[in-house]
């Protein structure tokens, strides 16, 4: 069975009300599997784990409740659900979003006509401060500080037959983001030995061209080359014995999936530190700026913050999808552009 295959089948159901025994003993497997299969190898590492794996499973499992609620997609929903209309700047771009997705049509042709459609609104989030023109009381004032939110490249992931099934898929999604995270724990200390590794074979060369050219004892032993200082000599030699003790520091080949596994069970046992979920409800208006007290629409939407090598964040919002809205593909796209001709 390939890797890939193996994924499909043996996927963990994460997000289940409740811990059995079996969705530890699967979230282990996998987990081994996605980060590496070596680590079986390791004594007790499935003692080691089964801890952290349970922290990881309460951690995700409680973040059901940080997840807005699911919003309605419909033909009508641009201009009747003020968070669909903060996300997209028209109609038309809610539309062409929805109607050009591969995913979400060959999803559509394959489920019943009479089951309805989960889905995540993935965007691009930021939140931008500057100063504006704003409202205190009946007077206009400048120079405001405003705060404005900016939703860019909606992208529609993840599709399900219930709210459920679409919250285990996101679940299943935030573990993989744990493991990803410990992965580059583990990359980032391979690709450092490698370059210890290369310092030492040039500090290794350059301190054999100074030997032969009489560094150190051979100045004074009558060995051949020429006379070069002791300092520079004694340098190199330094060097190389710093060199040595990190590689030392960073443990030999035996004893490096012990490490990785020291890695893995870091990250499953402060999940928090790593990734976080925030439901946001803000007051903005047709602007996207936020709005103080009463004035404004009540957008809704939940913020994703991952800290990779590379920190990210990500808005998103669990919709329920109207089959109106999926398009034909191509043929949605040729239809426009006859307009234009």
């Amino acid at each position: 069975m390939g890797l890939l295959d193996w994924f499909r089948q043996s996927t963990p159901s994460v997000g289940d009300e409740r811990l059995s025994p079996d969705l530890i003993d699967n979230t282990i497997a996998y987990l081994v599997k996605m980060t590496d299969s070596r680590l079986t190898l390791v004594p007790r590492y499935y003692e080691r784990l089964s801890g952290p794996v349970r922290i990881c499973l309460e951690f995700l499992m409680a973040r059901r409740g940080d997840m807005p609620a699911v919003h309605d997609a419909t033909a009508l929903a641009w201009s009747l659900d003020p968070s669909l209309h903060a996300f997209f700047g028209a109609a038309d771009s809610m539309q062409e979003v929805f109607g050009s997705c591969d995913a979400l049509r060959n999803y559509a042709a394959q489920s019943s006509p009479l089951d309805p459609i989960y889905a995540v609104l993935a965007m691009e989030y930021e939140e931008n401060r500057h100063f504006g023109v704003g409202m205190q009381g009946q007077m206009v004032v400048r120079d405001v500080a405003q705060t404005a939110l900016s939703f860019r490249q909606p992208r529609l992931r993840l599709f399900a037959r219930t709210e459920q099934d679409l919250w285990r898929s996101v679940a299943r999604r935030l573990l993989d983001e744990l493991a990803v995270t410990a992965l580059e724990h583990m990359e980032g200390e391979q690709a450092q030995r490698r370059e210890l590794a290369e310092q030492r074979q040039l500090i290794s060369a350059r301190l054999a061209t100074f030997r032969q050219r009489g560094a150190g004892a051979d100045s004074f032993l009558g060995g051949d080359g020429l006379l070069v200082s002791n300092d520079d000599s004694h340098a190199l030699l330094q060097k190389l014995e710093e060199n040595e003790a990190e590689l030392a520091a960073l443990g030999g080949s035996e004893d490096l999936l012990e490490r990785q596994l020291g890695y893995l069970v870091e990250v499953l046992t402060e999940p928090a530190k790593h990734l976080q979920i925030e439901r946001r409800t803000v007051r903005l208006d047709s602007m996207n700026v936020v709005c103080e007290g009463h004035s404004g629409e009540e957008v809704e939407f939940g913020v994703v913050s991952f800290t990779r090598q590379l920190p990210q964040r990500r808005a998103f919002l669990p919709l329920r999808v109207d089959r109106s809205l999926i398009g034909e593909g191509r043929k949605l796209k040729l239809d426009s552009a006859e307009r234009w001709l």
